[in-house]
């Protein structure tokens, strides 16, 4: 995700098509919206949302893996 986000942020600065996305990029709050310890925007929700629902699709997967403990 690091490594995606930097890209992003990079080629938004050189590529016009990629420039619209560049907002969703963390590297975008570091570098253009100050210090982190001013807080987040509430755009930025979604870092913490996505894993999260990635999370709750893959439980039930590892509730149906046939592995017990002798």
């Amino acid at each position: 995700m690091a490594t995606t986000g930097s890209v992003l942020c990079a080629a938004g600065e050189s590529v016009e098509a990629l420039e619209p996305r560049r907002p969703i990029s963390p590297f975008q709050q570091v570098l253009e919206g100050g210090p982190l310890g001013a807080g987040l925007p509430a755009s930025y929700a979604w870092m913490v949302l996505a894993p999260l629902v990635l999370l709750a699709a893959a439980l039930p997967m590892f509730d149906r893996r046939d592995i017990t403990t002798v």
